[in-house]
């Protein structure tokens, strides 16, 4: 696997940083479009920093676009900002597993950290499903009787049926309407505003080329960044050496960020490496796999590919696209999903499968899962159970 990147001389020395200066991490958690503004931003004032942005850059720098701030940077703002203890592999792992709706849909031990997250903005954060969500934001908003009404009278609700509503808990019509009305002000996808889906706004921060059959892995050029060292004196006053400092310490922490970059994705690469050559499916990978092959933290590792895209086939796509979960018996939960749809829609419809007879089947294909795993799956994909479908069939 061949790799594009020119490093240039690093500079290695103590610094003594000001309050203003941000530390390697912060580095590598931005992406080209947000590192791009930030040099732009500190070219203007610090006189030793030189950046031309690229073509691309400056068109999107020029236009002034701004992109939202997602859902993920909030949280992680929330969770290190918070004064509350917490297990930081765990709440980690929660953020890092949310899907495109902002749920997490799994089975978790830690109920005190998942508690502590799901206490964060936007309300309904981290909820199983929609419904979830909506009680996660009647608790917080401390509405507990709407929250009471919602759990035992979903009927009542649906056929606006406030009068029984008032009778069995014996309060007036008026503290029910009140309640209902406080239901209809929660959304059931609360993390919908952070989503971003318009491609034009997206920097891709590498490109993926195929070429004879070789994977390329090409860092997307930001602009050149230069340091202005003819403007050095022997009389420079602090404020002066600090504007010095500081912009070797930027550029030091540039090329770091953008190394750590390349080598995680190299790895990332190489474990996927049918997807890109084959268009085969992904195979199972973890960020703390990336860890361990890099000899990052996870933390680190998290940091490095959150909010990172790559360009693939005139596609732009997160790195974290990349990473699928697998089952306890190491099978790909993609495989699985797919699998199961398969086997689902070529079944013998007087005689659907059961979820142990899924089980089995999988084996065919040398995919192994637990019988509470498919049927967990199977509600992913909203298909109902064996004997459900065969009144369905029937029925058609």
């Amino acid at each position: 696997m061949k790799n594009n990147l020119q490093l240039h001389q690093t500079y290695k020395q103590s610094l003594i940083l000001s309050k203003s200066m941000k530390n390697h991490l912060e580095f590598l958690k931005m992406n080209n479009h947000e590192l791009s503004s930030f040099l732009k931003e500190v070219s203007l004032t610090n006189p030793f920093l030189e950046y031309t942005p690229s073509t691309d850059i400056s068109l999107y720098l020029n236009e002034g676009i701004e992109s939202k701030k997602s859902l993920k940077d909030e949280l992680y703002f929330q969770l290190h900002t918070c004064n509350q203890d917490y297990n930081q592999k765990n709440a980690e792992y929660i953020i890092e597993s949310l899907d495109e709706n902002g749920f997490f849909n799994q089975d978790f031990d830690d109920i005190d950290t998942l508690s502590l997250i799901q206490s964060f903005e936007p309300y309904g954060v981290a909820a199983k499903n929609s419904l979830d969500s909506i009680f996660i934001q009647l608790k917080q908003k401390q509405q507990f009787l709407a929250l009471q009404i919602m759990i035992e009278f979903e009927k009542e609700i649906i056929h606006n049926d406030l009068d029984t509503i008032s009778k069995e808990l014996k309060i007036s019509f008026d503290q029910v309407y009140e309640c209902i009305h406080q239901i209809q002000q929660c959304s059931p996808f609360p993390c919908a505003n952070y989503s971003v889906d318009i491609q034009p706004q997206i920097i891709p921060d590498l490109e993926i080329i195929i070429e004879e059959n070789e994977i390329h892995i090409h860092p997307k050029e930001i602009g050149n960044i230069y340091l202005e060292e003819t403007s050095l004196s022997r009389n420079m006053n602090k404020e002066v050496k600090r504007y010095f400092q500081e912009a070797k310490f930027y550029i030091d922490s540039i090329h770091k960020r953008n190394k750590t970059l390349l080598l995680m994705m190299n790895e990332l690469v190489k474990i996927q490496e049918g997807f890109f050559l084959y268009h085969d499916q992904l195979n199972p990978c973890t960020l703390n796999e990336i860890a361990l092959l890099t000899n990052y933290s996870k933390s680190t590792t998290s940091r490095t590919l959150s909010n990172k895209y790559f360009l693939f086939q005139d596609t732009i796509y997160p790195i974290y696209s990349l990473f699928t979960s697998k089952t306890k018996e190491g099978s790909s939960k993609d495989s699985i999903l797919n699998a199961i749809q398969y086997l689902i829609e070529t079944e013998d419809k007087n005689s659907p499968l059961e979820d142990e007879q899924i089980v089995e089947r999988l084996k065919e294909f040398e995919l192994y899962a637990a019988r509470r795993t498919i049927s967990k799956y199977r509600n992913q994909l909203n298909i109902k159970n064996s004997r459900q479908r065969k009144k369905d069939y029937k029925k058609g």
